[in-house]
């Protein structure tokens, strides 16, 4: 059985009223049955400086590390700048191994929460992407980029719940979704 890893921030933790749910982790996990199990290791808050700090978690023996950091980064409330970012990253990939990896980019905030984007930019959201797509070239890492994936979607506000950065059922499904097609993918060359 393959041991996949979960390592990100409150987006792979299905964050929601305040809590951490196993939403992410169960529709993952339920699309691999028996070929997989799915470790979630995430910590809501977290940047890639507090991912960095807790690689030491991450089992030596773990087949994918499915790294999703990035959103916080960005935020100009609480984030760390683009130069830390992309460092951290790459100090990341060196550690856990770029041939058992997939990298998540950072996410699409909701444009129309006027409370969120207090704190995000799309010039941010831009930049941090992009580092995020150059490391994974870099590397030859799967990439999946969920600004590209949001921010054309229609009704966007309903796959946000009420902060503007937190997904719904709906938009949890479609990260779930784009996990386990890229798992699925990573899973085919191993």
């Amino acid at each position: 059985m393959k041991k996949i890893i979960l390592f990100g921030d409150s987006l792979f933790n299905g964050y929601r009223a305040g809590h951490d749910t196993k939403i992410v982790t169960t529709g993952v996990q339920k699309e691999f049955a028996d070929q997989a199990l799915i470790s979630n290791l995430s910590l809501s808050g977290a940047t890639t400086a507090q991912g960095k700090q807790r690689l030491n978690l991450i089992p030596t023996d773990s087949d994918i590390v499915v790294l999703e950091y990035g959103t916080n980064d960005m935020s100009t409330g609480w984030g760390i700048s683009s130069a830390e970012y992309a460092a951290n990253l790459n100090d990341m990939v060196k550690s856990i191994g770029a041939s058992k990896m997939i990298i998540v980019g950072p996410a699409y905030e909701d444009p129309n929460n006027k409370y969120i984007m207090q704190y995000y930019n799309h010039q941010n959201m831009t930049i941090y992407n992009q580092i995020a797509i150059y490391c994974a070239r870099k590397y030859n890492i799967p990439f999946i980029n969920l600004i590209a994936n949001f921010c054309q979607l229609k009704n966007l506000s309903s796959y946000y719940q009420e902060d503007g950065q937190h997904l719904t059922a709906a938009g949890n499904q479609i990260l779930i979704n784009l996990v386990v097609a890229a798992i699925k993918q990573k899973l085919a060359q191993l």
